[in-house]
């Protein structure tokens, strides 16, 4: 029935993101819909601004065989296309960013006229909500400063994937000019930081119940955060683009000279996330034990660590799209599974603190995943690891014959993703609840700990708040390091505590270090097992599965040539 709704919903409503008329809604045969219409209840306003949520919210779960403005790739989850996970088969999107086989005639991961369609959605509403006769003006306020919200988060998305961009903050009519051109990044981030802070004013503090999924003051905080975080990185905090470019395309891709007030800034931003939830509205999953809070905050929605989710996908059966997608083979209907390189397993240090020693070959290898940060095992499938009650334990190596085991042993990393695949998942159950965590109250424990560091240097509030997420599951807490210690130690709490959040992609780009081997590029390792004769160990040996492409124009996406060709937009370096 959710279903049959949306699709109702969206039947009626295509009309308003698809003409540049002031008439935009005019009558087709047998639907007696106008914009007046749409805007002369408030039930109808508000379904447009539900498609307008539909349109905006990003989500991480791959559905369906094209590339779209909410999340994902092609047949697969952004984490595949670096260095968090792999996919064996070779026509699913990712494997063409890790080849090097994409640009600005094929991306996988981005529809970019999507987000201008979702866009003109928010600008039509905020342009038309004034006009609804029964509705308190409190409440249109609040419902305008939703789609003001929308609006910033979606040029967030087209920010942090080509940089400066066309701002549109009006509807625009056939009569208006509509070859805009890109606008600086420093105008960008103006926009979007101003939009977040006038839509907190009417936003409510936060939003409970049924209403979860809805936007509140917390997620405007959250998205300053995010956006000035970036803002404050090495790859937009400087006047020297990623490659040789003109100065006038300079600021199409970078903010100016270093400016260390920059990372002041965010910190301050994510400091205001903090503060909102201490006040009662979020705080972090601490009483699921060392072993179960971390796979509580990401499994259980609407749990109390969430401060916004995307909430438009409800129940998923194990035979959708995310399921083939991202299952291991055999498994519920999984087609290819999205295995994790030795590369992003050496992010997880010993439970004792300190780094992980994985030496070329061994004996060993169940006592190094068990020596592993708890986090290790509620993240990743492995071989010996249980998987649910009904598959039981993974097995994952070379038997004598030299065939796989069930599970595999002979695919890219040796290791399978299990986070957003639950454990309630079964036969029996046939499928889950999943919600995308578009904003998870630990990430700004992590930004408001790395912005702080590179403002002032390791303080004890940066310990705070990196501890506060290592002690929540059992890891020791840091001390005694130098700043650039604490950055390389943040860095990695992140890659941990974030994973396959669709974190790890941008952040290896927006800290310039996409570049290094074995990140984005060159030798991708994986595990291969064969038991060990007359004991329950397993041999393993470390291998090159493959190979990675990478170039520094790839920091930011190229601008399709769709666009290119009108020759309106100025194409980004390198491209």
């Amino acid at each position: 029935m959710r279903r049959l709704i949306y699709a109702i919903i969206a039947g009626v409503l295509y009309l308003a993101s698809h003409s540049c008329s002031k008439d935009f809604l005019e009558k087709p045969p047998s639907v007696d819909i106008t914009e007046d219409t749409v805007f002369s209840k408030i039930r109808n306003a508000e379904t447009f601004l539900w498609s307008t949520y539909a349109a905006s919210m990003p989500s991480g779960f791959p559905t369906g065989w094209s590339a779209n403005t909410s999340g994902g790739i092609v047949a697969g989850v952004l984490a595949a296309a670096c260095d968090e996970g792999d996919i064996a088969d070779s026509w699913p999107g990712a494997n063409r960013f890790n080849e090097g086989q994409w640009g600005p005639n094929d991306n996988p991961e981005d529809d970019f006229s999507a987000h201008y369609q979702a866009i003109r959605r928010a600008n039509i509403f905020m342009e038309r909500i004034g006009d609804v006769p029964d509705a308190e003006s409190g409440y249109k306020n609040q419902l305008k400063a939703e789609a003001q919200f929308l609006r910033a988060l979606q040029y967030f998305e087209l920010v942090k994937r080509y940089g400066g961009v066309p701002l549109v903050t009006k509807r625009l009519l056939n009569s208006d000019n509509l070859k805009l051109p890109r606008n600086t990044l420093n105008d960008c981030i103006n926009l979007i930081v101003s939009d977040c802070d006038a839509a907190y004013a009417a936003l409510p503090a936060n939003q409970e119940g049924y209403l979860r999924g809805r936007v509140h003051r917390g997620a405007a905080l959250a998205l300053k955060s995010r956006v000035l975080l970036y803002a404050a990185s090495p790859l937009f905090n400087t006047n020297q683009p990623y490659v040789s470019a003109s100065g006038d395309v300079a600021s199409l891709v970078c903010l100016g000279a270093q400016d260390n007030s920059r990372w002041q800034k965010a910190a301050d931003a994510a400091k205001a996330v903090l503060d909102w939830a201490a006040a009662g509205n979020s705080h972090l999953i601490t009483d699921q034990g060392v072993e179960g809070n971390y796979e509580y905050a990401w499994s259980q929605p609407d749990n109390a660590e969430i401060i916004l989710a995307n909430k438009s996908n409800g129940w998923w059966g194990i035979y959708g799209d995310y399921f083939n997608f991202t299952m291991p083979a055999g498994i519920y209907g999984g087609w290819y599974g999205i295995t994790v390189p030795l590369n992003f397993v050496k992010q997880y240090e010993k439970r004792t603190g300190g780094p992980q020693t994985w030496p070329a070959s061994g004996d060993n290898a169940n006592q190094l995943y068990a020596e592993l940060d708890p986090r290790f095992k509620q993240s990743i499938g492995y071989n010996g690891a249980k998987w649910n009650n009904e598959i039981g334990n993974l097995q994952m190596y070379i038997k004598p014959d030299g065939k796989p085991a069930p599970n595999g042993g002979d695919r890219g990393g040796g290791q399978w993703m299990r986070k957003f695949l639950p454990q309630s998942v079964t036969w029996a159950s046939y499928g889950a609840t999943l919600n995308w965590p578009v904003f998870r109250l630990a990430e700004f424990y992590l930004n408001y700990a790395e912005a702080l560091n590179e403002a002032q240097g390791p303080s004890a509030e940066v310990y705070n708040a990196v501890n506060a997420i290592r002690s929540r599951s059992g890891m020791p807490p840091l001390s005694g390091l130098n700043q650039q210690s604490m950055r390389e130690a943040i860095r990695r709490e992140r890659a941990v505590e974030l994973a396959f959040e669709e974190h790890r992609y941008w952040d290896v780009r927006r800290w310039k270090i996409a570049g290094q081997e074995g990140v984005m590029k060159g030798d991708m390792l994986g595990l291969r097992l064969r038991p060990v004769s007359g004991s329950t160990e397993f041999h393993f040996d470390q291998v090159v599965f493959e190979k990675r492409v990478w170039e520094d124009k790839m920091y930011l996406y190229p601008f399709p040539n769709t666009e290119i060709y009108k020759q309106y937009l100025v194409q980004n370096p390198g491209w």
